[in-house]
């Protein structure tokens, strides 16, 4: 779990290699991953759970608080912009706004049109820095169903 990385590439690369890990057990939701960094060092982890369980930010956030580590200031990584709607579950992205992480770094925007850009709009509202499209060819490539699901025919 106290893996350094030194870019946000390497922190995207651990929240795949979460996402992986996900990846055939989250029914309809798609297999996501998240990882938590202070000072350079991942402090949680997390992925998709079964589907209609937690997401992979609530489950990184869980395990950074239960080390007793607070994700206030720190870094989120997430694969997929994080959920903007209330489903089975409640919206990611107000989770990571009631904890006020200094930074979120994205791999993509969640074409899901309850998503889709509403989810890093808020988050930004909120005075979070959101920065969007780290290693997206290789988190749209992992998470190419999910896309061909979601996107308009013809869109980019």
């Amino acid at each position: 779990m106290n893996a350094i990385a030194h870019s946000d590439d390497d922190f995207m690369r651990e929240a795949l290699a979460e996402a992986a890990r996900a990846r055939g057990n989250t029914g309809d939701n798609p297999p996501v991953g998240c990882v938590i960094v202070r000072d350079g060092r991942i402090i949680g982890r997390g992925c998709t759970q079964h589907q209609g369980g937690a997401h992979a930010e609530v489950m990184a956030v869980a395990q950074a608080e239960s080390t007793g580590h607070s994700v206030s200031g720190a870094q989120v990584t997430v694969t997929l912009e994080p959920c903007a709607f209330t489903g089975r579950t409640p919206p990611c992205a107000g989770l990571l706004i009631e904890k006020k992480p200094a930074r979120v770094v994205i791999g993509a925007i969640d074409p899901h049109p309850m998503v889709n850009g509403e989810g890093i709009r808020r988050l930004r509202e909120a005075g979070i820095e959101v920065v969007v499209g780290v290693m997206e060819s290789e988190v749209r490539e992992f998470l190419a169903d999910w896309f061909l699901r979601h996107e308009k025919p013809g869109g980019p």
